[in-house]
């Protein structure tokens, strides 16, 4: 491995997404204060989708990470981001928490480290933006390319979202688009996919699935891989750049939208179910999962989740509920059980499905 930084935190601290001005410039002035003190303090714009995010912090591991992760944006002292991330660390009497204000689109972390949460937010901050003045769709999902058309799958995390992402591409006509963050947009009724970063951040525990990818997460900078061991940690991470995987043949950086697969993990569901658009929005709106390695504190337990995407930062639901209905017009959904059948039994329904789309 390049690096392997192992986090004091090593899953999503509890959060307030709805704080006020006046909180959130309490908070900035405690994180500038932290950031003043600190020897060391790092600061860089990512641009996602064309929205500026600086992150500012005195963590040289989200630092390292947020700059391998994003394309960058513009230096930071010619331009004003659109929005803010502070994170900071060695803040006594401050339990591990985060922070969202919109009005001023800007988030802080105090005292974690925890890459996944940050970039989640990073999403999330760029989707407030882009939702509200833009238009563009923001899900929380993969997607894949076979025979041109592409495939979203929409999951909660550890359903097998990336594993059958990447089972496509194994396939001779089929490419990786993106592994866990869409923008899409709507016209003509089509629906267009593009990327949302430059690398991908891993689940390293897949090379139980794609043992060859164990090469390739030896040469990549990664996140609580305990003892030298991909497998041990269940949310252990890495950043992995696409064109490694199969060659930059293999990634594509758009895609045409013609079928989209939801998938849950539990043992009553049936294997396959074709849901109507109407369904399909009741089943993403209630968001029902079984609490997951990575997902939260509360394994096995039953969770909701609107849209399997705690990424969000404000919960729009006539605008997400307009959304998807354009989604599932132009491509048929499909929800899939993972936790009744095998990898390879579920894999062969994705294969089918886009075959018949």
């Amino acid at each position: 491995m390049i690096s392997n930084s192992v986090t004091a935190v090593k899953r999503r601290v509890d959060s307030t997404k709805d704080v006020s001005v006046e909180e959130r410039n309490r908070l900035v002035a405690l994180a500038e204060e932290k950031l003043a003190s600190s020897f060391e303090t790092y600061h860089w714009n990512a641009n996602i989708h064309g929205i500026v995010i600086r992150l500012r912090t005195n963590s040289y591991h989200l630092y390292d990470f947020w700059v391998e992760n994003w394309f960058a944006g513009p230096r930071t002292h010619t331009v004003m981001p659109h929005g803010l991330i502070y994170a900071v660390t060695g803040v006594e009497g401050h339990e591990p928490h985060a922070y969202y204000n919109h009005e001023t689109r800007t988030a802080v972390f105090i005292n974690t480290e925890y890459y996944g949460q940050c970039k989640s937010w990073a999403l999330g901050l760029a989707a407030d933006i882009l939702e509200a003045q833009h238009n563009v769709h923001s899900i929380h999902g993969s997607c894949a390319i076979v025979k041109g058309k592409g495939v979203v799958i929409i999951a909660p995390t550890g359903t097998g979202k990336s594993t059958h992402t990447w089972g496509l591409m194994q396939l001779p006509d089929g490419k990786i688009h993106s592994d866990d963050w869409i923008f899409v947009t709507y016209k003509k009724g089509l629906a267009m996919a593009d990327i949302s970063e430059r690398k991908f951040y891993l689940r390293t525990d897949m090379v139980r699935s794609f043992p060859d990818l164990e090469r390739l997460l030896r040469k990549s900078k990664c996140e609580n891989v305990e003892d030298n061991d991909f497998t041990k940690f269940p949310n252990s991470r890495a950043l992995l750049d696409p064109e490694w995987i199969a060659g930059p043949d293999k990634f594509v950086e758009r895609a045409v939208v013609k079928s989209v697969i939801l998938l849950r993990r539990d043992k009553e569901s049936p294997s396959e179910l074709s849901l109507a658009a109407t369904d399909a929005i009741k089943v993403l709106e209630e968001g029902k999962y079984q609490v997951l390695a990575g997902a939260g504190a509360n394994i096995g337990e039953f969770s909701y989740e609107p849209y399997y995407n705690p990424y969000l930062l404000v919960r729009r639901r006539d605008e997400q509920r307009r959304f998807f209905n354009s989604l599932f017009e132009a491509a048929p959904c499909h929800i899939l059980n993972t936790g009744v059948e095998t990898v390879d039994e579920t894999q062969k329904r994705i294969r089918r499905i886009i075959e018949e789309a």
